[in-house]
């Protein structure tokens, strides 16, 4: 199987070996802005406050400088993200006059309304490479229950490395031709120019089987059916 990804804001091409499975990158990464704030008190309960106030405590963190304290905006971040991706490459403006150019590396969430708790970014030249999780994104189940097919995606993320601006924000796999039995391993994707998987090329992204549980449970439906028509005939003899 030999799978092409295009770059920026090209469709992925498919040469069919096999099965006809389409796979294709996001756009690479956009920049967007976000505006942070100093924040001089870290502690846990100034932290609460802020998040009740609408606010994130975050960090900024890099190479060559001592980490900086601050707080965004939890709808601008969230706004952001759900615009330009969690991948993407963000212009921090601090306090209003500092600029630099970041990536998410870390988020915390709740656990119970997945709301942002702390975030932390890292500071990055968009000379020197760097590294990232991208989110795999599958499209192309919906008529898997139908078809008695089970998806397992083996994995979420797919840690790559290059110049931040060459970042893809998503990969996308459409499994909607794919069958029991077959799968979809690293080394079926060629990332863009520039852009290395940092994970072993026999690493499993995604594999189809078929859904037996389903299959068992409709035949011991049958039966059930089946026993409950004879008893009546049964018990007229």
């Amino acid at each position: 199987m030999f799978v092409l990804i295009l770059g920026y804001k090209e469709m992925l091409l498919i040469n069919k070996l096999a099965t006809n499975i389409y796979k294709e990158v996001g756009s690479m990464s956009a920049t967007g802005t976000l505006n942070v704030e100093t924040r001089s008190n870290t502690s846990s309960r100034a932290n609460k406050r802020l998040r009740r106030e609408g606010y994130i405590p975050g960090n900024i963190f890099g190479k060559d400088m001592e980490s900086i304290a601050v707080k965004v905006r939890q709808d601008e971040l969230r706004r952001n993200i759900t615009q330009y991706g969690r991948a993407a490459v963000f212009k921090l403006v601090l306090d209003g006059n500092k600029n630099y150019d970041v990536m998410i590396k870390d988020i915390q969430l709740t656990h119970l309304n997945r709301e942002f708790m702390h975030v932390d970014f890292h500071r990055i030249s968009l000379s020197e490479e760097t590294k990232a999780n991208v989110p795999v994104k599958v499209v192309g189940d919906e008529l898997y229950e139908q078809r008695r097919l089970v998806l397992q995606l083996q994995r979420d993320f797919i840690p790559v490395k290059g110049l931040p601006q060459d970042i893809p924000n998503f990969i996308e796999i459409d499994v909607k031709d794919l069958d029991a039995g077959d799968t979809i391993f690293v080394k079926d994707i060629k990332f863009p120019e520039g852009i290395t998987p940092e994970l072993e090329e026999t690493q499993l992204v995604v594999s189809i089987s078929e859904a037996k549980i389903h299959q068992k449970a409709a035949e011991e439906a049958g039966e059930e059916a089946a026993t409950e028509v004879a008893a009546p005939a049964q018990e007229e003899q």
